[in-house]
């Protein structure tokens, strides 16, 4: 098996799932008891906490643990924002915030979209004419999940804030996390999410980073666990597994990074003879993201050619996977055929040259054996 799809999951890291193990059978007492077993894995999730905000620079800021990002991404857009003000969200953003956009404006609040630029990064001018005096609230992915471009969130900060200073500035940080660097303190951002799953860590645990002025109102009610904010028992093997792999990449981050971007680019020099179209620039795209489409090709019939051969890529967002068309590369005025053709790779430091030389003679195959039959003509 060829896994190159990593921006969708990633496989556990051995070493975090033997950690996970002892809080699932022998530290697995509830956090909120009372005696001293309890107590300790009580402070161990505040540890965990301490260990996230510190390796994300978040002066001054509170942790929240959810279940997922999408979680942590709906509960910045539905608790961050001062009622009956303007929320602004990029075209580019996950369909978690999205959608969870597009159901607040169908509730009546006044939502508006930011538009992309061709490199999938935002227009900062279409940025800056939509900031009013109303804005409450401005949520700019940080990574691409699509394309892996990479929107410049210190320059997007300071406009919102010259323009509204009291605006709550958001960044989806998914595809960034232990990535490329983030240091909240400097990007200026308000709130910021992260996931597990992404780092080699495990699912069922996402953050959402906010600053400690704010007061996000609760979205889930009951014991009142996490400030209050999100009721019901910690999912502590998670969380605690979660701090664990974030430590781990952290550590191993420059060369992770290299890797990955040597990866990249020995791809792109296999298979050029089949003059692909990058859907991102290369000055701002992550090196873990490559979003491609092929002239004359559909990528998912390109996508389940590979697959017979146990190389796994997609046509993008698996959030997205049951929905037709891509709305990210048609903001990105690409044209039906680049959005149809697209396919996004996306690597990890796990992934070798011997595994790219196999996938980029299997690309060549597929690509011209499907340009032969001129499917488009189908």
């Amino acid at each position: 098996m060829i896994y190159l799809d990593n921006a969708a999951t990633t496989k556990i890291n051995g070493e975090v799932n033997k950690f996970m193990k002892v809080y699932a059978e022998e530290n697995f007492f509830n956090p909120s008891g009372l005696y001293e077993p309890s107590l300790k894995v009580y402070k161990d999730i505040q540890n965990a906490k301490e260990k996230l905000l510190n390796l994300l620079n978040a002066r001054n800021s509170k942790l929240v643990f959810t279940a997922s990002a999408t979680e942590a991404n709906n509960m910045a857009l539905r608790s961050l924002c001062p009622k009956r003000k303007k929320i602004l969200v990029s075209m580019g953003e996950h369909a978690c915030i999205y959608q969870t956009a597009k159901h607040l404006k169908d509730d009546g609040q006044e939502v508006d979209f930011i538009e992309l630029n061709e490199d999938g990064t935002i227009n900062l001018a279409d940025l800056e004419n939509k900031l009013t005096e109303n804005t409450g609230f401005v949520s700019v992915i940080h990574v691409s999940n699509e394309t892996g471009a990479v929107n410049d969130l210190k320059a997007i900060g300071k406009l919102i804030k010259q323009k509204c200073p009291t605006a709550i500035f958001h960044s989806d940080g998914v595809q960034a996390f232990c990535k490329i660097d983030v240091d909240l303190n400097d990007l200026g951002v308000d709130a910021y999410t992260i996931s597990s799953h992404k780092i080699h860590g495990p699912r069922g645990a996402g953050a959402l980073i906010y600053k400690s002025n704010l007061n996000p109102k609760p979205l889930i009610f009951g014991g009142g666990q996490e400030y209050g904010l999100r009721s019901g028992t910690e999912n502590t093997p998670a969380i605690l597994g979660f701090a664990m792999a974030a430590e781990i990449m952290h550590k191993s981050f420059t060369h992770s990074y290299e890797q990955v971007s040597f990866l990249k680019q020995t791809l792109l020099s296999k298979i050029e003879e089949l003059h692909p179209i990058i859907n991102s620039s290369a000055k701002t795209c992550s090196p873990y993201i490559l979003s491609l489409s092929f002239e004359g090709v559909k990528g998912e019939v390109l996508v389940h050619m590979l697959e017979q051969d146990g190389i796994y890529v997609s046509t993008g967002s698996s959030c997205n996977s049951k929905h037709t068309g891509n709305r990210i590369m048609l903001a990105m005025n690409k044209t039906k055929q680049q959005e149809a053709g697209n396919i996004r790779i996306s690597f990890c430091e796990d992934n070798t040259m011997e595994e790219i030389d196999i996938f980029a003679k299997a690309l060549i195959k597929y690509v011209n054996e499907i340009r032969k039959l001129d499917i488009w003509k189908k």
